[in-house]
């Protein structure tokens, strides 16, 4: 989420290899987030191969911003 938040958009290979993620894992997350509506997904194909790129949806934004929030007074 801070990635997307960030970037705005990418790739599922672009966040499999910021994050260090392999192939399941990155699914297996990606899956969550957009099941719980907090990123959305596009697929479409590019020189013949697919290609899906998320974006973080509102609802997204509102929970990570709510979560830093939270993270914010933990620390203070």
């Amino acid at each position: 989420m801070a990635y997307l938040g960030t970037a705005k958009e990418a790739d599922f290979t672009t966040l499999k290899k910021a994050l260090g993620l392999t192939d399941g894992h990155m699914s297996t997350h990606m899956k969550l987030l957009l099941e719980n509506g907090y990123v959305v997904a596009e697929k479409e194909f590019v020189e013949n191969k697919p290609r899906t790129t998320y974006r973080m949806t509102a609802k997204g934004k509102q929970e990570f911003a709510a979560y830093i929030a939270t993270l914010k007074q933990i620390l203070a």
